[in-house]
């Protein structure tokens, strides 16, 4: 009973996010990159809606198994790590960011 209430919510909130991420990609596009679109903000809210949406309803499926693995590696049923490997990437990734602020973005010759 609970799941008939809740479903039609579920729907909405998913109409939401994508409408609202789409937004957000639209603008730093349009606003920040100042890339010219056709229909101006508009337009590039209805490409990234379209784009959203297609690669939502291609791809779901497989990026939620990747991202379970990374979370959880797994080989077959047997468990081959108990280390999340999406935390351990972005640890890595925020320390070496880190370090590259405090040496001042030297480059390498």
């Amino acid at each position: 009973m609970i799941l008939a209430i809740t479903t039609p919510w579920v729907l909405l909130v998913d109409m939401l996010f994508i409408s609202l991420l789409s937004l957000g990609v639209a603008w730093y596009f349009y606003f920040y990159q100042k890339q010219n679109f056709f229909g101006g903000y508009i337009g590039a809210t209805f490409i990234a809606m379209l784009g959203s949406l297609l690669t939502f309803s291609i791809f779901q499926k497989l990026i939620t198994d990747i991202i379970k693995w990374f979370m959880s590696p797994k080989l077959g049923a047997v468990q081959i790590s108990n280390v999340n490997l999406i935390v351990v990437g972005i640890g890595a990734f925020l320390a070496l960011f880190v370090v590259q602020k405090i040496q001042l973005r030297k480059k390498r010759e």
